[in-house]
């Protein structure tokens, strides 16, 4: 074999076919997963593609932020439209990533895994923290968000 290899991926004789089904399961249920908790871009981190997946997490928190506002404007009514999407994606990436795996052979980094997701927690823990302490944003609006979703 030529050249080196992406994280994550395996060489002729690093690993077998059933570590390859396992990594693409793996990375399917985090996506699904962890994008029902808002951290839509996990099972691509674990897959090999951290770009891709911190993509899809700035991605996922602009359209979440998007749909709290036009569901809070419209008292709810857009949430008919929004919520479907926002079950939907999740399961839908998580297949992508799925057969990504299974296309290139990755293992999977559960490494890159614990820094994406413990950077997004922090980072949205942050946030909500920082946001209201500067008079940027309300505690009450932050409440209404959240109670839109």
């Amino acid at each position: 074999m030529q050249g080196s290899q992406p994280i994550g991926t395996r060489s002729e004789f690093a690993s077998s076919e059933p570590d390859v089904q396992a990594a693409a399961t793996t990375s399917m249920v985090l996506e699904i997963v962890f994008g029902l908790f808002s951290l839509l871009g996990i099972g691509h981190v674990y897959a090999g593609r951290v770009g891709l997946g911190l993509a899809l997490m700035l991605g996922w928190w602009l359209y979440l932020l998007i749909a709290a506002g036009v569901s809070t404007i419209t008292a709810g009514i857009a949430a008919c439209l929004f919520v479907p999407i926002f079950l939907v994606v999740p399961i839908i990436s998580g297949i992508q990533s799925s057969a990504y795996v299974k296309k290139i052979g990755a293992t999977g980094s559960w490494r890159n895994v614990a820094l994406v997701a413990g950077g997004g927690c922090l980072f949205v823990v942050i946030a909500l923290c920082v946001l209201p302490a500067l008079g940027i944003i309300s505690i009450s609006t932050i409440t209404a968000l959240w109670e839109s979703l």
